[in-house]
């Protein structure tokens, strides 16, 4: 095709036409606005081969680097990957923040480095000595208030060494938990499936975690074939045999009621878990078995407590309550039968104050 005149405007204002450069011919350098043309300088081939030389950076590297304040910071480079399907030298690299904590190591792209700043191997000790002589006192104690290492005082040197070199490169960049994406702070010991992965998705309610978004929105639609209300139980010595398992079991099946669903607990359960069970289970029935005038079956019982009627059944068969009349079954509720094994029952834990429980069930929020 032919080239199009397009107009400009001189300096004193006038109007001309200027004819575009054809495609894939040789383009001039652009005009000032006197009209001389102005010379761009490449590149000294002396700097190029300079840059090339030096990468990909090594490990150990001393350079300055873009950081999320638009300014660049000193970092040493602690790790290096090939990106996939990369040109020669296109590399990330795990950098340490000299200036501040461990925990906001990262990876980093090259266009993010200055590579004029490359520093050959200098002594440590004395680099850091003029790092500190150019930070302010005010920012050495707004770095030491923000960013506390944690000491290994219990290792030795060699230990430490070890720790560090297995711990240097943070596995995991961030989390999403519900609504929040958090950054993560340092190294964490995942599995190594989870190797590859730069981001895990945590469930809000169990704490499990996925490698990806699709996975967790399958277990949050997930539901327990099982009517599982309860996973596990746990109570430290020093706080048990105060009610918090029993008041942990009493608003498990607050949470069930809310749901409009009965439950039960997950299977197997441990010989001081059915016993727990057994006697939240005894008290809830016969406190309404004691109430209630007339007749009254399993599934009213079920639907009342959210108990699933299986452990309704064996609870009261081995209360010795159930008979078996004309084919059918049937509770024997005697006031004093009722007291006897309620006393031996004990006493129930923390009340669960149904009127401060503010909850949507997940089925319900989306």
């Amino acid at each position: 095709m032919g080239s199009i005149d397009t107009p400009t405007i001189t300096e004193n204002g006038s109007t001309q036409l200027q004819a575009a450069a054809p495609s894939g011919g040789d383009h001039k350098p652009p005009a000032s606005a006197n009209g001389a043309q102005v010379e761009v300088s490449p590149e000294p081939e002396a700097t190029k081969k300079r840059r090339s030389s030096m990468l990909p950076l090594e490990v150990g590297t001393r350079v300055m680097c873009r950081w999320r304040d638009g300014k660049y910071h000193p970092v040493k480079v602690i790790e290096r990957r090939k990106m996939p399907y990369a040109v020669p030298y296109d590399y990330e690299y795990y950098v340490h923040y000299t200036e501040f904590n461990r925990r906001l190591d990262e990876w980093v792209k090259l266009e993010q480095l200055d590579l004029d700043s490359v520093e050959t191997v200098v002594d440590e000790k004395v680099e850091d000595k003029v790092t500190s002589l150019k930070m302010t006192r005010h920012q050495k104690r707004k770095i030491d208030e923000t960013h506390v290492e944690v000491g290994h005082e219990e290792l030795d040197a060699a230990s430490l060494r070890e720790h560090e070199e297995f711990t240097k490169v943070k596995n995991i960049a961030t989390i999403e938990l519900g609504r929040y994406e958090i950054e993560t702070w340092y190294f964490s010991p995942f599995p190594p499936e989870y190797n590859d992965s730069l981001k895990l998705y945590f469930c809000e309610f169990c704490l499990n975690f996925m490698k990806r978004k699709e996975q967790l929105q399958r277990h949050m639609e997930k539901h327990s074939e099982e009517s599982y209300n309860l996973a596990c139980i746990l109570t430290l010595p020093p706080y048990q045999r105060k009610g918090y398992g029993k008041f942990l079991i009493a608003f498990s099946y607050e949470l069930s009621k809310k749901e409009g669903k009965v439950g039960t607990p997950e299977r197997p359960l441990s010989d001081l878990g059915l016993l727990s069970y057994r006697g939240y289970w005894t008290r809830v029935l016969l406190d309404i078995l004691k109430k209630h005038k007339g007749n009254i079956s399993i599934k009213e019982l079920s639907d009342m407590t959210a108990i699933k009627a299986e452990d309704i059944l064996t609870t009261l068969q081995s209360l010795e309550l159930i008979q078996y009349r004309k084919g059918q079954h049937v509770i024997c509720a005697d006031p004093k039968v009722l007291d006897r094994h309620l006393k031996a029952a004990g006493r129930g834990g923390l009340e669960v104050d149904v009127s401060k429980l503010i909850w949507t069930p997940y089925k319900e929020q989306s």
